[in-house]
């Protein structure tokens, strides 16, 4: 057998008497070694210590941390639905630990976590000493055994948060700390290691983004520092989480929409462009209603263009002008920094915001935005500066004469979309989903299966299936339907659908509650099992792939039809 040996908490070491010597000695040995090995630890405490291979264990991404929220769901048998998934993943950070207490407190207090109330009080009670809680506890009292010095960390914790940049100087905690530079030192080198804060550049700074932490903190500064009563603390956290949890994912479902405008600036690269791109009045005048691939060709023919700076550094505007956050979401609005031309002689900034209007933006807009990106410029000592305004739908006559005022650019989102076409990059959020995705819920009954033939053949038509195929997916799809009326007992009497529309293919997921199917196809002597049987031999003869899945309380039916099979029966 080969032998692997693992050496967890390597960061340890720096706590034992001779543990920098012990950690060189286990160092010099495994890279002498042909045994594979893994040296575990903090990354902070390891970071540069080595020259061995690192693997960086991150938090989890949003869909990565929605997809572990469900399988720790089926596992614990905690019910969710696809609101609270999200907001979990995104009020817990990605943090697995974090993640799995969530679901370890609601399957022991018989709680479900399937509305906004039900994970609010869970998650407050964890932060009020609960698993999450607790584990926070751990993290100080290994930072800062000693009881006063960790009362004087924590009330420097809740400055920093409340300071509007989420970062004090050094200084400030030299002042009101009360410890020694030795003790104060040795604090942040803990609390540094830990990630609960960054030290650097003369500064302390907290990720206000991470909701747990800050949280974690409020709550003790009530309990220990304000001396609250415990059950107003946990009573009024509670409302205050409830009203922030509608807010918290809106933000998110902002930031997911947002144009990943850094890296668009960052791709400019000296090019030339149309000025069609960026130049809407234009765009609207001459390629409005034409199809991409047309003005695609007449773009790149184009005579009439524009020299894209060669930008070397961008930042969120936020970074320049905070101000900027009462605003939009940083994500929304970035600085490019460089030169004219490739040449390098002559210094420019660009700032580019994403503006959100239903209808083409309106003068008014335009002007609040335009004054916001020059205060930003003035801010910032932007000697020579261009600004860029992005509208989903572009601009109405009158913003447009503003813009040329202002000697700024105007895009629409589909200007955009086909800039980064052109040169290369994308630029939408790493989350954002990559189908189109339908959902509908008809009740049992009645010939509402009907219902969800009529949308499925909608959409089907919508994104170019063949008119054979698509007759092919209503007629399963109404099968799933009666499958799911006749034989489930369903308490709720309700068929949940969802389609799903990719490149290549549509995957309709069908769901019911009630008697499982699987369950009910044991029992072989069923009146109707015959006709259930040829229900599902109907369906897999209709469509590429199908799956029946037992559910916790119910069934759900997954079928998938690929376009290409279905374009090339057409043909046939």
């Amino acid at each position: 057998m080969r032998p692997f040996v693992l050496i967890d908490d390597v960061h340890l070491v720096s706590t034992l008497e001779g543990g920098d010597a012990f950690f060189d000695d286990i160092r010099d040995i495994f890279g002498r070694s042909t045994v594979p090995f893994v040296l575990s630890g903090q990354r902070r405490s390891l970071y540069a210590r080595t020259s061995f291979e690192t693997m960086s264990l991150d938090t989890f991404s949003f869909q990565e941390a929605g997809t572990f929220a469900e399988r720790l769901s089926a596992k614990a048998g905690v019910e969710i639905n696809d609101q609270t998934r999200d907001l979990i993943a995104v009020q817990l950070g990605g943090n697995a630990t974090h993640i799995a207490s969530l679901f370890a407190s609601a399957a022991a207090n018989g709680s479900g976590l399937n509305s906004f109330e039900q994970v609010e009080q869970i998650f407050t009670g964890e932060i009020f000493g609960g698993r999450i809680g607790r584990y926070l506890d751990d993290v100080f009292d290994e930072c800062i055994p000693d009881a006063a010095q960790q009362a004087k960390a924590l009330w420097l914790l809740t400055e920093t948060v409340a300071a509007r940049s989420g970062h004090v100087p050094i200084s400030y905690w030299k002042r009101h700390s009360g410890l020694s530079s030795t003790e104060l030192d040795r604090t942040l080198d803990a609390l540094h290691s830990r990630e609960i804060v960054n030290v650097g550049s003369g500064s302390v700074e907290i990720d206000t983004a991470s909701i747990v932490l800050c949280d974690y903190i409020a709550a003790r500064k009530r309990l220990e520092i304000e001396d609250e009563p415990r059950a107003l603390a946990v009573g009024e956290v509670l409302a205050d989480n409830l009203k922030r949890a509608p807010q918290l994912m809106s933000r998110h479902y902002r930031r997911n929409s947002a144009i990943g405008l850094r890296s668009l600036l960052m791709a400019f690269d000296g090019r030339r462009i149309s000025s069609a791109l960026l130049d809407y009045s234009r765009f609207k005048a001459e390629f409005k209603g034409a199809d991409d691939e047309r003005i695609l060709r007449s773009l790149k023919e184009d005579n009439t263009i524009v020299n894209l700076p060669q930008l070397v550094y961008t930042a969120n505007t936020a970074a320049f002008y905070p101000k900027l956050n009462e605003q939009c979401e940083p994500e929304r609005s970035a600085v490019g920094l460089g030169f004219r031309d490739t040449a390098g002689k002559e210094e420019t900034a660009w700032i580019a915001v994403q503006i959100d209007s239903k209808l083409e933006a309106t003068r008014d807009l335009v002007e609040f935005w335009c004054d916001r990106l020059e205060m930003a410029a003035m801010n910032s000592n932007f000697a020579d500066y261009k600004m860029w305004l992005i509208a989903p739908e572009g601009f109405d006559a009158d913003a447009i004469a503003v813009l040329d005022e202002r000697s700024a650019f105007g895009s629409s989102r589909k200007q955009v979309e086909l800039l980064a076409e052109l040169i290369n990059v994308e630029i939408t959020e790493e989350s954002a989903i990559s189908a189109d995705e339908y959902e509908i819920v008809v009740p049992m009954g009645e010939d509402t299966e009907m219902i969800a033939a009529h949308t499925i053949e909608e959409i089907a038509k919508r994104h170019n299936f063949p008119s054979k195929a698509i007759n092919q997916i209503k007629t399963a799809l109404v099968e799933a339907c009666i499958n799911a009326t006749e034989h489930s007992l369903s308490p709720d009497r309700k068929i949940h659908q969802k389609f799903s529309v990719a490149d290549d293919k549509i995957t309709i997921t069908v769901t019911n509650r009630g008697v499982r199917l699987a369950d009910k196809e044991l029992n072989t002597n069923a009146p109707d099992a015959a006709r259930r049987g040829w229900g599902l031999k109907l369906m897999k003869g209709l469509m590429d792939d199908v799956a029946v899945k037992k559910t916790d309380d119910g069934t759900q039916i997954v079928m998938v039809k690929y376009l290409q099979k279905a374009a090339a029966v057409q043909t046939a």
